[in-house]
């Protein structure tokens, strides 16, 4: 917006300056104007009139002359006019000298017969307009309006371009977006609405997602029931339908989870306006976390090693949010592993990195890139009998977004299994 307003300020200027210096040009030819004309004249006449009177006569002479032609005439000594050499040669020749107060304009003319006086005639206030004075306003408001249309030209098109951009996105074309141009006055806009237009992409792309999953995993559980229901109404025997009723009971926790995940996943872009961070540092956060998931290791029956530098490594997070995000990759990892995880922290230039690895079989080449999509749940062997949904890693990427991260997964080679990296942006202090 800065940019917009500065260039208008500066294109308007400088228009004013260029127009009004290009019109004075033409107007200002060095003509002298009709009043100009008829007064040089004038004053020529009466100058040579004193050609024929003594000096004591010349105030009274001129004083008639001034009554009977109705005109400001009047003597001065030359002595009482300060000008330039230059301008005093101007006083005797034909035409005088033209003069200019903030009152008046004057033609000066020194007298030929007496030089030691000079004849002042006050013009008259209306001066004669230019002849092309008209045409050149007209050009002055169609000049400045062009030069204003042609900064404005490049804004217009920007404009109109968004627009088109905009029909195109509302028409359901998703991918259109605004191509960057350095000649724009409106980039922050355009940033915006290309910001605007991913975001709402992502929201389609990822609620089709939710709905074409949830309505294909909920199938098996409602189907389930449905034969447990049937099943439980035509058993007599009280053992068997306890253990119907337990059955339709887990598979109703498991529609409870499957139905909370995908919830949770859905809100996620409205919990993202609402987050405020804080620099910590990670080397004694690390330490803390370690009691929260002792319970778990102790479930699996695995062993955690943690490398942690001595020297502080600080990062903005928000703790809540991203122990969350770390401890999906963490549940994942103890769902994998064989007998050991590891937690590694460190510091490459301006980046913290925290990496997650396990000694499990680890992750194929070609699932590297799509475990992290939403939805997708890789059956590898060994990992443990637990419900997922495919929504934890996904949820680890949108949280690493938020922290302006992001998420790698590579193969740990020493421990052989799966490697997720959480890059942030380091702080210094």
């Amino acid at each position: 917006m800065m940019r917009l307003i500065a260039g208008l300020i500066v294109a308007s200027v400088l228009s004013l300056f260029l127009l009004g210096f290009f019109i004075d040009r033409i107007a200002d030819d060095g003509t002298p104007t009709q009043t100009e004309q008829l007064g040089g004249r004038l004053v020529d006449y009466l100058a040579n009139q004193s050609d024929s009177l003594s000096e004591g006569q010349l105030s009274a002479h001129y004083q008639k002359q001034s009554e009977a032609l109705g005109l400001t005439l009047f003597l001065e000594p030359f002595h009482a006019l300060a000008l330039p050499p230059e301008l005093m040669q101007q006083l005797a020749e034909p035409g005088g000298l033209a003069l200019a107060t903030a009152e008046q304009h004057y033609l000066v003319r020194q007298l030929p017969s007496h030089p030691q006086w000079l004849i002042k005639l006050a013009l008259p206030d209306g001066e004669d307009q230019h002849p092309l004075g008209l045409w050149l306003t007209l050009v002055l408001y169609a000049g400045l309006a062009l030069l204003l249309l042609l900064w404005l030209w490049p804004l217009l098109s920007r404009l109109l371009l968004l627009t088109r951009v905009a029909e195109l996105f509302g028409r359901g074309e998703h991918e259109t977006r605004m191509a960057p141009s350095r000649f724009s006055y409106i980039p922050t806009l355009e940033n915006s609405f290309n910001r605007m237009a991913e975001q709402i992409s992502q929201l389609l792309h990822e609620n089709r997602l939710l709905a074409k999953s949830m309505s294909h995993d909920l199938r098996t559980p409602i189907a389930c029931l449905r034969f447990g229901l049937d099943a439980l109404q035509e058993s007599e025997d009280a053992q068997q339908t306890r253990r119907l009723a337990e059955r339709m009971e887990q598979d109703v926790n498991r529609m409870e989870a499957m139905v909370n995940s995908f919830l949770e996943y859905a809100s996620l872009s409205r919990t993202a306006l609402t987050l405020t961070f804080q620099p910590l540092a990670l080397n004694s956060w690390i330490a803390n976390y370690r009691e929260t998931i002792a319970p778990l290791l102790l479930q699996h029956q695995l062993t955690l090693s943690i490398d942690v530098p001595d020297a502080p490594i600080r990062a903005a997070i928000n703790p809540l949010w991203f122990e969350r995000a770390l401890s999906n990759i963490v549940v994942n990892a103890c769902r994998y592993a064989r007998t050991r995880v590891q937690i590694r922290i460190g510091r490459e230039d301006q980046q913290v990195f925290i990496d997650i690895s396990d000694d499990g079989s680890g992750i194929a080449d070609a699932d590297l890139e799509r475990i992290l999509q939403p939805f997708v749940r890789l059956d590898a062997p060994g990992a443990s009998a637990e419900p997922h949904f495919g929504l934890g890693l996904a949820i680890v990427v949108e949280v690493m977004k938020w922290h302006e991260g992001r998420v790698a997964v590579t193969r740990c080679a020493a421990l052989g299994g799966a490697r997720f990296r959480l890059v942030l942006p380091a702080l210094d202090r």
